[in-house]
């Protein structure tokens, strides 16, 4: 296993682990199917817009395993064409929400904006 693979890994377990700070989600990539995928989800982020900032949109960021197989890989992703479903508060229906960009990422993790 090398250090790239044990990174991921730790991403996984530790971060990405519904016991502990993770929740299901779904992920939809542009060309390709969906697949379930574990996150974390910071929901207190809003997105200003308007000359005036007078639009105020909610704007989550979404971290996932840096991964093809344990969460959504940098090299995959489509920022304004993929989405991935999750719920706006927990215990809400669940939702798709647009990839907009890459806010952060490493080998273990992606933090994504997401609205």
């Amino acid at each position: 296993m090398t250090l790239h693979d044990m990174i991921q890994a730790d991403a996984s377990t530790v971060f990405c682990n519904v016991n502990d700070f993770a929740e299901p989600a779904t992920y939809y990539a542009f060309h390709g199917s969906a697949r379930d995928i574990m996150v974390i989800i910071d929901r207190e982020a809003f997105a200003v817009f308007g000359p005036d900032g007078d639009t105020v949109l909610p704007a989550f960021a979404v971290k996932a395993v840096n991964s093809s197989s344990l969460g959504i890989s940098s090299e995959e992703l489509n920022c304004g064409g993929d989405a991935i479903a999750f719920p706006i508060r927990i215990g809400q229906s669940v939702a798709k929400r647009s990839v907009i960009r890459i806010i952060e990422h490493d080998e273990g993790m992606l933090i994504l904006e997401c609205r």
